[in-house]
């Protein structure tokens, strides 16, 4: 349980007991105002790539575009999240045409999560004249945005499989009767989740994919999560969500073998 009270609406403060021992802190991605440099957090553009690197392929023989990369050095992550090195997420240009075919789930034949314990700013790939055919319209995001983060707190999330667990049916009954409007429409206008992050819980178009399944609730961590964004030009299908999750003990060994990526689209 997080030491921090969460802030809650009124409507909901008669529940902040059961709330609470759900809170969790995460970090709330923003498009920063600087300009990255290639070791910077940042979505898109060229990646931290050190010579003798191999960039990732689809299997296609495609190359992967980056999506996202996070230097944990520039923002406050708490456990299980690393202090220092570098993440990278990459993805294919045909992703999203495969994710229509298999429910939103893809495979590691379309995406990529590497990381670097230590960065260094010497003997790196400064050529990317590989990429110049690449697909890049393809990409969800269209622009290099670099990225500051700022530590937020959250009780779980309305669409989380595990809001089950804090709130009960008979709870849902007694809140609606006190306050005359619906549980779940109060609560998911608080808590969607529905902000670009590391960490903390998850937003869900439909249902949780994790609910009934319980290989996939070994994904228990949000590594990262991407919301279409018209303003920053962020568009994933027509306004869609894109979620990496890891399981939390890989997550504290360094161990990003083991990822699971869903996409959502309306």
């Amino acid at each position: 349980m997080i030491e921090k009270s969460i802030s809650l609406p009124r409507q909901l403060e008669s529940l902040r007991t059961v709330l609470e021992p759900s809170a969790v802190e995460y970090m709330k991605m923003s498009v920063s105002t600087k300009a990255a440099s290639i070791v910077n957090s940042k979505l898109g553009g060229m990646p931290y790539l050190p010579k003798g690197t191999t960039h990732p392929q689809d299997e296609k023989s495609e190359y992967m575009l980056l999506l996202a990369q996070v230097n944990f050095s520039e923002g406050f992550f708490s456990s299980p999240f690393p202090t220092k090195g570098l993440l990278q997420f990459f993805i294919s240009p045909s992703a999203y045409e495969q994710a229509l075919e298999t429910g939103g789930i893809l495979t590691t034949n379309y995406f990529h999560v590497r990381y670097y314990p230590t960065i260094t700013t010497e003997n790196l790939v400064t050529d990317f004249s590989y990429l110049q055919h690449a697909q890049t319209d393809r990409l969800p995001i269209k622009h290099e945005l670099p990225l500051s983060f700022s530590k937020e707190i959250e009780p779980v999330s309305a669409t989380d499989y595990r809001l089950a667990h804090f709130i009960t049916p008979k709870l849902m009954e007694q809140f609606t009767k006190t306050e005359h409007q619906l549980f779940p429409e109060i609560y998911l206008h608080y808590f969607s989740g529905a902000h670009m992050k590391t960490g903390g819980y998850p937003y869900f178009i439909g249902e949780d994919i994790r609910k009934n399944d319980l290989s996939r609730q070994t994904y228990d961590t949000l590594l990262l999560q991407i919301i279409s964004d018209d303003e920053l030009d962020i568009m994933w299908g027509d306004c869609g969500v894109l979620k990496f999750f890891i399981n939390r003990e890989k997550l504290e060994k360094l161990d990003f073998s083991d990822v699971l990526l869903f996409t959502e689209d309306y």
